[in-house]
């Protein structure tokens, strides 16, 4: 919308842009706002422990314009985080659970798959710069690849900015995907478990440690709450998930085993390997740099989504582009200040300490499924920024925090009372409560396990 160049600073960072999801995002806030003026249903904000660290984090942004170092940027960025906040309260008040956005996030994520995997084949861009694509070339400055010491391989951009958002979104994605999976109605669809696998190897394209991480970490979480709360129910099911996807990586794998092994250490790469050396003490580097500059500023930061401006103000001459820290919370802290920073990190490690507290709701599938898309993001927070301060990461972040809201604040409605011997129905349209759960499972033909023992069940959620 309006080009700010700032020196050498990447141009993304201090451009006003508006992307197309920010179209979608408003659209939907107008017209849920519509529909609640003519509903005239109460606001809900869901779990305290959530939307109070969340509003003062949305507040200590908006307090750090007065002292940004860029004032213009930080209020526009304002603005964003306001609409992110509208989002999250229209994530509880519907509510969404991630079986609902399955086909969505499918449809996405087999778009950006078909061209990332495509890129990775031929070695460069395929020629779709009409809808964002960037001119790729391993052979060019500026664009990321991985190498095995000597030769120099693409990694998978998609139509993203870089192979770490694609990978991270994929990782997202895929989250989603398992938990419909598993709790959505969609066990044993052949059609998703191709698309599982094809998005499976996009993400291993693109060459990025954390999304990979992220995967495992939310898709272990979720495995293995379903097992503690279903019995292994669905074991059978997912080793038939992970048979498909291995078939479909594995010739991925064996043909860039050489790069895999760069990007993990095979080898003591991270020593021997100037590209992958060059990785690990330039994000250290950075980390470095920013901690200084916030040390200065530790009560108001340098304003919000301004630390690239504050680099290039703070180190002239500088050895790397200028970028934002490699970690979420460092990035808070040196943005908006301590007061920031501590609303961040409650909202960090409050969901777990409650989820932890509250083993019951362990068999709610919309928990099962949140607290495993919700701890994806978190992972890719502590070696990333741009769950933070790019769009598409924010979007995830915010939708994971409004998900798991939602799913936590359904296990914990009453069932309501009955008429008739006959359950009625739940005011937003998911079976809740332990019994009118299992009866509605019943009523269906599904099994019901039996409850783990010394512990209820926390309510329904299924779809």
């Amino acid at each position: 919308m309006l080009a700010r160049p700032n020196g050498t600073v990447y141009a993304d960072y201090t451009d006003f842009l508006l992307f197309l999801p920010d179209i979608a995002l408003t659209a939907t806030l107008l017209l849920w706002g519509l529909a609640r003026w003519t509903r005239r249903d109460p606001l809900q904000f869901g779990p305290a422990y959530i939307w109070v660290p969340l509003a003062g984090l949305t507040v200590t942004g908006a307090l750090s314009v007065v002292v940004s170092v860029d004032r213009a940027l930080s209020l526009y960025h304002t603005i964003r985080l306001a609409l992110l906040f509208l989002f999250y309260l229209y994530l509880v008040n519907e509510p969404i659970f991630l079986p609902m956005i399955g086909a969505a996030i499918g449809l996405q994520g087999a778009l950006q798959a078909e061209v990332a995997i495509t890129q990775s084949i031929l070695q460069r861009s395929v020629g779709l710069q009409a809808f964002g694509e960037y001119e790729l070339d391993p052979l060019w400055s500026g664009i990321s690849i991985v190498s095995d010491g000597t030769t120099r391989f693409l990694r998978a951009y998609g139509l993203s900015d870089h192979p770490n958002i694609l990978g991270g979104c994929l990782a997202f994605g895929l989250a989603v995907l398992l938990a419909a999976y598993l709790r959505g109605g969609w066990k044993n669809s052949v059609a998703l478990a191709i698309l599982f696998a094809w998005l499976c190897a996009a993400l291993l394209l693109t060459f990025s440690r954390a999304a990979w991480l992220a995967f495992f970490a939310g898709a272990g979480l979720m495995l293995g709450m379903d097992a503690w709360a279903y019995r292994s129910q669905n074991l059978k099911p997912v080793l038939l998930l992970a048979l498909g996807m291995s078939l479909v990586v594995s010739p991925f794998i064996a043909a860039n085993s050489q790069y895999l092994g760069a990007r993990l250490n095979v080898g003591n790469s991270f020593e021997n390997n100037p590209a992958e050396k060059l990785s690990i003490v330039g994000r250290a580097f950075l980390n470095e740099s920013a901690n200084r500059i916030f040390v200065k500023y530790p009560l108001t930061g340098v304003g919000l989504s301004a630390s690239p401006v504050a680099m290039k103000n703070e180190y002239p001459e500088f050895p790397m582009n200028y970028q934002p820290p490699h970690f979420a919370l460092l990035v808070v802290a040196l943005e908006t200040g301590i007061f920031g920073a501590a609303f961040y990190f409650l909202l960090m490690a409050l969901p777990w300490i409650v989820l932890l507290r509250r083993r019951q709701m362990w068999s709610n599938p919309n928990v099962i499924g949140a607290a495993g898309l919700l701890l994806a993001v978190t992972v890719v927070g502590f070696f990333d920024y741009y769950t933070w301060s790019s769009t598409p990461g924010r979007l995830w972040q915010w939708l994971a925090w409004g998900l798991f809201a939602a799913a936590m604040e359904s296990s914990l409605i009453p069932v309501p009372s009955t008429a008739g011997g006959r359950e009625s129905a739940s005011p937003i349209g998911v079976e809740r409560g332990a019994s009118g759960n299992e009866a509605g499972r019943r009523a269906r033909g599904e099994e019901v396990p039996p409850l783990p023992s010394g512990e209820g069940r926390g309510g329904g959620g299924s779809i």
